[in-house]
């Protein structure tokens, strides 16, 4: 019965954090309430909504659009079945900014609607999911959105734990335990968050925050330092290219796939729309930089090391800034991770890189995410393609930013 329901939630909550566009957000707002209210609507609504979100699979933007104009219809039901429903508090904007304040000790420096955006994909759970899981959500959404400069994990593990007690766990972590939470987090690994019930914290999200923030501040944001510490190492101590014979190691998609001399080179023709002279021995470098280090299964580190030897090396006369975006994000998607770049950001995003403002590390971290089991891979030419038109504004504004460097 929810097979469709299920599908289009997994949808929206993918779209928005990739972006913020206004169908996608007020799309998701109203999946929000309907999976909420889900079990508390008349079996025929039930039925006849499956039939409308089968209709309009798959998801694109011409779609949701479709079916926001669907769904407003039933917006009534919808508002009937929610007031029957157990009342679950999500957080709203203002609540996330205070929990980055409680753990940064700032003020926040954020934009708004992609916090609002990530915390609308954070509340699109399934209408049976449990509050371990809603929090589950909530938390990875946030982590994964990176929408503050720093003390992200941290900020989103604070912000889980006041959803959870403002719903009815008990929230009784050691130091160690919480500690965990934030390193479980940032290397993706099962989160162990509380799941014992006890009366719902009926005070403001600012109370419970301060309280929380107070219990637990010290081991989060210890752990965050470390963390940061120990993953974004100095440049120049990045681990230089093996060149080795042996078979690739198996990665998230169960063995590596490498971007070949040819691949890069058809994707530099691609970007820039014409055949560019390249230096076959830079080229060739450059290449290097993707394979696995030792025993390495680390597709970030991979993906980084790849990043910052393409732009070390920029091997053709044209198009190295808008070929080496497009490459990496193939190679994390060929090897098991999806990218989670908004278009808007993206030529920013690989700027702060060249410019060395953000070590490549950190920026893949902050876009990765492993891609979701049963997700079908797609061939690389199909994938560069859809990449290509995806981030055909920031390609464009690459190639400016290039062309400008070079005139000067």
């Amino acid at each position: 019965m929810e097979r469709w329901l299920a599908d289009t939630l997994r949808g929206v909550h993918e779209h928005l954090l990739r972006a913020d566009a206004p169908v996608w957000a007020s799309l998701g707002t109203l999946l929000r309430d309907l999976s909420l209210s889900w079990n508390y609507l008349p079996e025929t609504t039930q039925r006849e909504l499956e039939l409308i979100l089968q209709s309009v699979q798959p998801l694109s933007e011409g779609s949701a659009q479709v079916l926001l104009e669907e769904l407003s219809a039933y917006e009534k039901a919808i508002g009937r079945a929610l007031a029957q429903a157990p009342l679950i508090r999500y957080p709203a904007v203002r609540d996330a900014l205070v929990a980055y304040e409680r753990m940064s000790v700032l003020p926040a420096e954020a934009n708004r609607t992609r916090i609002e955006a990530l915390l609308t994909a954070g509340a699109l759970a399934e209408p049976q999911a449990a509050l371990p899981a809603r929090a589950e959500t909530l938390v990875r959404t946030l982590y994964a959105g990176q929408p503050f400069s720093e003390y992200n994990a941290s900020t989103a593990a604070l912000l889980g734990l006041a959803f959870l007690q403002a719903n009815g766990i008990a929230v009784s972590l050691t130091e160690e335990q919480a500690s965990q939470l934030v390193h479980a987090l940032a290397h993706q690994q099962p989160l162990a968050l509380p799941d014992t019930p006890t009366t719902p914290d009926p005070r403001a999200w600012s109370d419970i925050l301060d309280e929380l923030a107070m219990r637990y501040r010290e081991p989060l944001a210890r752990t965050e330092r470390a963390l940061r510490e120990t993953q974004l190492v100095r440049l120049e101590n990045l681990p230089a290219p093996i060149r080795t014979a042996r078979q690739p190691t198996p990665g998230p998609s169960f063995e590596w796939r490498y971007l070949t001399l040819q691949d890069l080179i058809w994707i530099n023709t691609e970007v820039t729309k014409s055949p560019q002279r390249y230096s076959y021995d830079r080229l060739e470098e450059a290449t290097y930089y993707q394979y696995s280090y030792r025993q390495s299964r680390d597709v970030p580190l991979q993906a980084a090391r790849f990043l910052w030897g393409y732009l070390k090396y920029r091997p053709f006369a044209r198009g190295n800034l808008a070929t080496a975006l497009i490459a990496v994000l193939a190679f994390l998607e060929v090897n098991g991770y999806d990218t989670r770049l908004p278009a808007e950001q993206a030529a920013e995003w690989l700027l702060q890189v060249v410019q060395r403002r953000k070590h490549p590390l950190d920026a893949i971290r902050q876009i990765a995410a492993p891609t979701p089991l049963g997700k079908q891979p797609t061939p690389l030419r199909e994938l560069v393609h859809h990449l290509i038109e995806h981030y055909e504004d920031a390609l464009h504004r690459l190639h400016e930013q290039e062309s400008a460097r070079v005139r000067t």
